[in-house]
């Protein structure tokens, strides 16, 4: 048989939560210290299962099709990596740049 005990113990609140505390209890037939209790219970509960690794919501990553890893990437070297998304940075401004020369009216 499992005997329960419950502490006794002071917290300090602010009085205008203390009041809403205090007609929400009085609303349900409850106390204060079962209210307050249910909210601890709760609020530990969430806080646990946003912990809860398994419970993660997992990312969809987006895809793409392609030949695989292209000539020239090295995935152990953060430089190179570095070097190559600048250089896609680069040739994506030239290509944006270029689709606003073709669709722009000739003179």
């Amino acid at each position: 048989m499992l005997l329960r005990c419950d502490m006794r113990t002071t917290v300090t609140i602010r009085d205008d939560l203390y009041l809403e505390v205090r007609k929400f209890a009085a609303a349900r037939g409850c106390t204060v210290g079962s209210v307050l209790e249910d909210a601890v219970t709760l609020l530990l509960v969430r806080q646990l299962e946003a912990l809860d690794t398994t419970a993660a919501t997992i990312l969809e990553l987006p895809t793409f099709s392609g030949g695989g890893l292209q000539p020239g990437v090295d995935l152990d070297s953060n430089a190179s990596l570095s070097e190559l998304l600048d250089e896609d940075a680069h040739l994506g401004v030239v290509r944006s740049r270029l689709r606003q020369i073709r669709r722009a009216p000739v003179a």
